[in-house]
């Protein structure tokens, strides 16, 4: 999965290089630099890449016959 570069931010949502926009699950009262906030997202994007990458794994294990 490509990482995409984070372009503005603001208290309710961002936007994504790809012009993909996001909703914050709750208002931000500090709105972060768009490379403050960037490294937010290469942190939980990784966190979910990982527990994809080891779902897809389990997957082709289970689906194994015994």
């Amino acid at each position: 999965m490509l990482r995409k570069k984070v372009i503005p931010v603001s208290s309710t949502e961002f936007e994504l290089d790809d012009r993909s926009i996001f909703p914050h699950a709750v208002e931000l009262e500090d709105v972060p630099s768009p490379q403050d906030f960037q490294k937010f997202y290469d942190h939980w994007f990784s966190i979910f890449e990982d527990l994809t990458d080891r779902e897809t794994s389990d997957d082709r294990t289970s689906c194994q016959p015994a």
